[in-house]
């Protein structure tokens, strides 16, 4: 049986914003007409809703609107304590999983709330308990989202949700996943068990959104690197390895109407989400290690099975900076978030030319 349960909404009160925005407040300071960014640093996950990016970030803590018109930060709301994870746009709001909470003396424990900002105000408007430590958060359709938590790794395994946003109503799909992505209407995902004799297995599954079956997928699929990253774009499942943190992973595509391997990938550092360009081509975002600068892309097809392993230096003679942690399509264009380099980073996919980089700092 699906468990099914309704949490109590707290309205919670937002906090001061950033030097530049008051964006939470009652009365917004807008900045002068010449500044061109916002100041915060170390951008994190994205959603795209009413011609805007929304990102969130750890410095201030809270999530930034990138306008893509003007392909520029135009606010910021600072909304407390809280350490935002993965975001997303659902009926008028935003969605942000926060993993954890500091208290004034800068104490960590996790958290178990998702908060909730409308998106016409930019304030934050309600709170909504759920598993401890929340990470990722998809918008299912207009009504949902699907979310997960990874508990605290010994007693809490974490678990997979799904949220009404109308009525707040939760519903606990019964698989832990350790990351996933949506397509239409369905949930695909991983999980991820460490065994007691430090070795790890895999296991792939598909979530029906609607009817919440479960049902298990690449069952004879054998990978010698952990999984790292899956995705779905373009008409295909993407499943990369993580080169066991320090060669380069892989990418494998599979066909979504009949799960069948359509073609394998070698990528970069750590490669974590995978775009389709919209020109029968795709982009995988590699990671990087941390304080490397040795985030990239790589390019590869499935008809044309050409791959370019340094897509973005090749593109523009110089690297893409200290860890890619997101990246998103939207009107043609490739937005990744590039976390220690404090960078929103917009690429024309089709030629990996960078067109513009949005410092937030």
């Amino acid at each position: 049986m699906k468990k099914t349960f309704l949490k109590a909404m707290a309205v919670l009160t937002a906090l001061s914003a950033t030097v530049f925005f008051t964006a939470c407040d009652d009365d917004p300071v807008k900045p002068d007409e010449n500044t061109t960014e916002v100041s915060f640093e170390n951008p994190r996950f994205m959603a795209e809703a009413d011609g805007s990016i929304y990102v969130t970030s750890y410095y201030p803590l809270g999530v930034a609107r990138f306008d893509i018109g003007q392909q520029k930060f135009t606010d910021f709301c600072k909304l407390g304590q809280f350490h935002p994870e993965g975001i997303a746009a659902a009926g008028g709001k935003l969605y942000i999983a926060s993993s954890s909470i500091s208290d004034e003396s800068g104490t960590y424990s996790y958290d178990n709330k998702l908060y909730v900002v409308d998106i016409a105000s930019f304030k934050l408007v309600d709170s909504i308990t759920v598993g401890l430590n929340p990470q990722i958060v998809k918008r299912l359709d207009d009504n949902h989202i699907v979310f997960n938590t990874w508990g605290n790794y010994t007693t809490d395994l974490g678990g997979t949700y799904i949220l009404n946003t109308n009525n707040n109503e939760i519903v606990d799909l019964d698989q832990p996943l350790t990351k996933f992505d949506v397509y239409n209407g369905s949930v695909y995902g991983y999980a991820t068990t460490y065994n007691e004799d430090y070795t790890t297995s895999t296991n792939f599954y598909k979530i029906d959104g609607s009817s919440h079956n479960v049902t298990t997928i690449l069952e004879n699929e054998q990978f010698s690197d952990g999984i790292y990253g899956i995705s779905v774009t373009g008409g295909y499942l993407a499943v990369c390895t993580d080169g066991n943190y320090i060669a380069k992973g892989d990418c494998r595509f599979y066909s979504i109407g009949d799960g069948s391997w359509a073609h394998t990938s070698r990528a970069g550092l750590l490669p974590s989400n995978v775009v389709a360009d919209g020109s029968d081509r795709f982009l995988i975002l590699n990671e990087g290690n941390w304080g490397k600068n040795n985030a990239g892309i790589t390019q590869t097809g499935i008809s044309d099975t050409t791959t370019i392993d340094n897509y973005f230096e090749q593109s523009n003679s110089r690297g893409l900076g200290d860890v890619a942690q997101d990246i998103i399509l939207v009107d043609g264009k490739a937005y990744i978030t590039v976390t220690f380099s404090n960078s929103l980073e917009i690429m024309n996919p089709t030629t990996g030319k960078s067109t513009r980089i949005a410092t937030s700092k």
